[in-house]
């Protein structure tokens, strides 16, 4: 056994036999005795006990566990102060650690916010001799059970002839009332049966007709298709889209409902340049503006919009992962906010989500 298991079994022998104790250059217990109580619920009977609390400021030695620690250890008076010092800085060091120190069978200590030592007693922990095994006791208030007398039976005489009384007729039990039970009974006969002749009148086939009149044969269902149905076609002209940073555009179905799409591979109508007019959106590589134009997770498909943008003389290019890992395209690079925001003005009509993005 170690010393510091020695001192912290000193400590939970002495306080059996002390009602002050204290670790030097750390504090003292004090213990306080209570009478037998209810506890606060009223149910439980709590026997006398003595509880043990914490004093920081009692910190000068009282030589209680002092000599103790000297018997124990057949040791010099000077060694067992030793010996409380260092397991008081040994204490005192884990609760600078924001740790707490626990005493087995005693309690536990921490710093509270302002570095207070506190100290929490185990709740069980009883240090009164005189209540040793004693445990609380759960009491419950007997309910008083009236006392119930049998009237006693009359005898008759007459002409000292003993009469006993006549044995009281049993009551006729009641008829079961079958309707109760035909009544459900028959309600459940007419609903199966009217579910049967749906289903026998009715296209329905496979494994619910099976399954209702146990038919051998596998339910197998088949697609209708019709061969004279065609599709005719749509005179609206689909408007370009683009995908927004996290891949989402957004389609128009009327004039009042759209739809939000996730986008793999955005395409554009490009009928919004002007191939006659100059390439207004070149850029160089020394701007700190750009206009996001979209959003890919496929490399590929990025690549694919700058081509496309490149044969309608717009300049487009990738320039780089955005932080959900999607490829951006771009306009370009712009070296001030107003003329990327003046280019974005141009091409809002083709593409809606396009957005300004800083380097």
């Amino acid at each position: 056994m170690s010393i510091q298991q020695t001192i912290i079994k000193g400590i939970k022998e002495q306080l059996f036999f002390n009602d002050y104790l204290v670790l030097p250059n750390f504090g003292g217990f004090v213990l306080k005795s209570r009478p037998a109580h209810f506890s606060a619920s009223g149910g439980m009977l709590v026997p006398p006990s003595k509880t043990v609390s914490f004093n920081a400021k009692l910190k000068q030695n009282d030589g209680i566990l002092a000599t103790w620690l000297q018997n124990t250890l057949k040791c010099s008076a000077k060694e067992g102060i030793t010996h409380l010092t260092e397991f008081s800085e040994f204490c005192s060091g884990i609760l600078a650690a924001k740790r707490r120190v626990s005493l087995e069978a005693i309690g536990f200590f921490y710093l509270d916010f302002e570095n207070n030592i506190c100290f929490e007693p185990q709740q069980d922990a009883n240090f009164l001799t005189r209540s040793f095994g004693l445990g609380a006791m759960s009491i419950k208030e007997l309910e008083s059970t009236p006392e119930i007398r049998e009237p006693k039976k009359e005898i008759l005489f007459v002409d000292r002839t003993l009469h006993a009384t006549e044995p009281t007729a049993q009551p006729v039990r009641s008829r079961k009332n079958y309707n109760r039970l035909v009544t459900p009974l028959l309600v459940a006969i007419l609903c199966v049966s009217l579910l049967g002749l749906l289903v026998n009148n009715s296209s329905v086939n496979g494994e619910l007709r099976s399954s209702l009149f146990s038919g051998k044969t596998k339910g197998v269902y088949e697609p209708v298709t019709y061969s004279n149905l065609n599709i005719v076609g749509s005179s609206s002209k689909q408007s370009a889209y683009v995908a927004d940073a996290n891949g989402i555009a957004s389609l128009e179905l009327g004039d009042t409902k759209k739809i939000a799409v996730k986008v793999l591979d955005n395409r554009f109508d490009s009928s919004y340049l002007n191939t006659s007019r100059p390439n207004s959106g070149s850029f160089s590589n020394s701007g700190n503006f750009e206009i996001v134009l979209g959003c890919f997770t496929i490399l590929e498909n990025a690549k694919r919009m700058v081509e496309k943008l490149g044969a309608q003389r717009m300049k487009a290019a990738v320039t780089g992962k955005n932080n959900k890992g999607m490829y951006v395209v771009s306009n370009g690079n712009y070296s001030s906010k107003d003329e990327a925001i003046a280019r974005l003005q141009e091409i809002k009509d083709a593409f809606p989500h396009a957005w300004i993005k800083k380097d």
